[in-house]
């Protein structure tokens, strides 16, 4: 061994501890010392050996680490597969990777910022090491710093000192939040879906460094692979999106094909009602029992007609709905109504209750049920009307101005049923207002329906004959119940009794000009007998035409003239004063005069009638009826009022 050279077993040792280190993958201070040591022996052959020695061992070291980083590089880019493959939640796989990038590339900080499809900016949607919110609530527009940069380009980037790197156009903003959370060096790789970069995932440390070309690659491994996830999430959620919408529209449709299974059975349960004449109620309880609820048929006076189901019905009835078309809620959000109608005719409305809101299947059968009802009473309004005609023509000829074959009139109510000539008879004579005189009419149908008889229309009026009735009984209550019926306010003449045909006859005259009178008389919406008239009514009774005007010569005639001929008030004079109870004063302010003009227009009646005796007793009894019939005969003609006979 040549002079200088350490000793053998020196070397030996020396190479043995450079073994030991590398097999355990010593730190690099420790080859340090050993470079020391080495440093330390005597110039020569062995020592120039050994440096070559520990320089083969720097490499060794050196390929060792990079192919434990590329290892470790592929067990995370493998772990990462395996989160892809087991498709958790996607913010949990996103995490997962951000936090995985962090650790492989030993970095301070990871984000993860995706592109705005409709501000298209770039905003953080994760964020990992960071120490500040301002990094957080980062918002960047494409082409400045890394992210926009990258979005821009769809190349990675990296920079050792982003606030001196001299490629970067800053946002102000942007670079004030990553001077205040100290960050230096940034890398970021672009997230890619097809050709368009929706996003970039980032490493930064808060020092300067330079990544090279295999942390870029992990980087951009594990950007394809955040990539991936979202576009994955992105085609489950159309997937679902697209299942969820094809799953409504099946289920729409097979409600729909629930609904027409259900309109077709209403159809058959429902048609074959109407077409053999059943009642309503048998319908009302058809359609309870197909609803599942309680049903009940409304009259147009909003009286309850037939009702089914074990509900309670609301109290009081709900009104009927606006519209023609639809059922609607009325109420409560559990009690429907929809109404009756034939055309412009309308018979009322039905009432649903249920436990819950009808769906439109149900709506659409509660209004099919609505229509059958109209279809059902106009059937019976029609045949109604039919056997009406026969028996009105039957009272159109017992009551025409010419005077009927009794004979023949007497068969024709025998074989038709419509009259019982054997019992006696009421006749009623009605008129209304504010409702037309059909709807009057079938008001009348509708009376003598429960009560039997007859019921028409002759000479612009409605009669009524009603078999073994009070007609005492009947004025009382007749003018109520129809106006019920029909709505208006109406009035009734009542007569009777008549135990013939030609007795029917006579009693309708003398319930329509009783009729006449109550409507001369301002007693609307009454009904009356002529005993129910007081006083006129008893003296019309009895009297002739020759009487009433003897009678009316000798009180209101020479009065009417004299105003007729001076232009004067005394007619007007005297019903104040009489209204008045025969008080002068109360009379002038009823006539808006001094009291002395009242005074000098009472004078002037008795100069002209030529007598004081008007003024008292049965004078004045007589001089108020002459008023009276003064009044009747200006609305009645006296021929109608009193008949030539006197009956």
């Amino acid at each position: 061994m040549a002079d200088g050279d350490p000793a053998p077993r020196t070397a030996e040792r020396l190479a043995a501890r450079l073994l030991h280190l590398l097999a355990t993958e010593a730190p690099p201070a420790a080859f340090d010392l050993l470079a020391a040591e080495v440093e330390a022996c005597p110039p020569g052959p062995a020592r120039d050996e050994m440096f070559l020695a520990l320089g083969s061992a720097g490499r060794v070291r050196d390929l060792l680490a990079h192919r434990r980083r590329r290892e470790k590089a592929a067990l995370a880019l493998v772990e990462s597969a395996r989160d892809l493959a087991a498709m958790r939640d996607v913010d949990q796989v996103l995490d997962a990777m951000v936090r995985r990038a962090r650790q492989l590339l030993g970095t301070d900080a990871t984000y993860l910022a995706l592109r705005d499809p409709e501000r298209g900016d770039v905003y953080m949607r994760i964020t990992l090491g960071t120490l500040t919110k301002a990094i957080e609530s980062i918002r960047q527009p494409v082409g400045t710093g890394i992210g926009g940069r990258v979005v821009a380009t769809g190349v990675p980037f990296a920079t050792a000192d982003y606030l001196a790197d001299a490629r970067l156009s800053r946002d102000p903003h942007v670079t004030d939040a990553v001077i205040e959370d100290g960050i230096v060096s940034i890398a970021g790789a672009p997230l890619r879906l097809g050709d368009e970069v929706i996003g970039v995932l980032f490493v930064a440390n808060r020092y300067e460094r330079a990544f090279d070309d295999a942390e870029m690659d992990l980087l951009c491994s594990l950007a394809d692979h955040a990539s991936i996830v979202i576009g994955n999430a992105e085609l489950f959620e159309r997937a679902e999106r697209t299942a969820a919408e094809l799953r409504a529209v099946n289920e729409e449709l097979a409600e729909r094909q629930r609904a027409l299974e259900r309109a077709s059975a209403a159809h058959e349960q429902m048609m074959p009602l109407a077409l053999r004449r059943a009642d309503l109620g048998e319908l009302v309880e058809s359609v309870a029992s197909m609803l599942g609820g309680t049903v009940a048929a409304v009259g147009v006076d909003g009286g309850l007609l037939v009702t089914s189901g074990d509900g309670d019905l609301p109290s009081p009835l709900p009104a009927p709905p606006h519209d023609a078309h639809a059922a609607q809620p009325g109420g409560t959000p559990t009690c429907w109504t929809v109404p009756v109608r034939a055309g412009d005719e309308t018979f009322g409305h039905l009432v649903l209750v249920t436990d819950e809101v009808p769906s439109d299947a149900d709506v659409r059968t509660f209004e099919r049920a609505a229509q059958t009802a109209a279809l059902m009473l106009l059937i019976e309004q029609q045949v109604g009307a039919a056997e009406h005609q026969v028996r009105g023509e039957l009272i159109d000829d017992l009551l025409a101005a010419r005077e009927p074959d009794w004979a023949a009139l007497t068969r024709r109510a025998r074989s038709s049923g419509a009259l019982d000539l054997r019992v006696a008879h009421t006749v009623v004579v009605a008129a209304a207002t504010g409702v037309t005189r059909a709807r009057l009419l079938r008001a009348a149908n509708e009376y003598v329906g429960v009560r039997g008889g007859l019921g028409t229309e002759h000479d612009g009026r409605v009669v009524m004959v009603l078999p073994r009735q009070d007609p005492d009984a009947v004025a009382r209550s007749v003018a109520s119940e129809l106006e019920r019926l029909a709505g208006g306010v109406v009035t009734a003449g009542v007569a009777g009794p008549a135990d013939s045909a030609a007795e029917i006859r006579a009693r309708h005259r003398e319930a329509q000009r009783c009729l006449r009178l109550l409507v001369a008389l301002g007693r609307h919406g009454q009904g009356a007998c002529p005993t129910d008239l007081g006083m006129l009514g008893v003296i019309l009774d009895g009297t002739t035409q020759q009487q009433v005007r003897a009678l009316l010569g000798r009180t209101v005639d020479p009065v009417r003239r004299y105003d007729d001929t001076h232009h004067a008030l005394l007619l007007d004079t005297l019903d104040a004063w009489f209204a008045a109870g025969q008080n002068p004063r109360a009379a002038a302010r009823t006539l808006q005069v001094h009291p002395n003009t009242v005074y000098q227009r009472l004078d002037r009646i008795d100069l002209v009638l030529g007598h004081r005796r008007w003024r008292e007793g049965e004078g004045a009894v007589t001089m108020q009826l002459g008023l009276q019939l003064h009044r009747l005969t200006a609305e009645i003609p006296l021929e109608e009022l009193v008949p030539a006979t006197g009956t």
